[in-house]
């Protein structure tokens, strides 16, 4: 049975979020399957998906962010799953290199208009 979602969510969130909609390449067991985040921080990201993985599944990713050269990659985990309208679920990215979440860092501060700290 899914976990309710502690509220305030965004209040414990670490990171900023941005409703950054971009291609995520998710591979587990063996397979490979491709979503879209609906938001990304540089501690995870929230991926539209008509059937949601289960949640502590754990996973390689690959977001294909803008003004980036490469994808970012990271594994992660399904943290939550969200059943009503838009489904998808919320991943927490586990392990990730300092230049990758800083890559992921400085998209979501250009997006949201904010100042890149070094």
């Amino acid at each position: 049975m899914p976990r309710p979602r502690p509220e305030p969510y965004a209040e414990k969130r670490q990171y900023p979020r941005a409703p950054i909609g971009v291609i995520v390449r998710v591979q587990f067991d063996g397979q490979s399957r491709h979503y879209y985040s609906k938001n990304i921080s540089a501690g995870g990201a929230f991926l539209l998906a008509d059937e949601p993985l289960s949640e502590e599944t754990r996973l390689s990713v690959e977001l294909f962010l803008p003004m980036l050269p490469q994808p970012v990659t990271a594994i992660a985990e399904v943290v939550w799953v969200q059943r009503q309208e838009p489904t998808g679920f919320a991943l927490q990215f586990k392990q990730i290199g300092d230049a990758e979440r800083d890559a992921i860092r400085f998209v979501v501060n250009r997006y949201l208009g904010e100042s890149v700290k070094e």
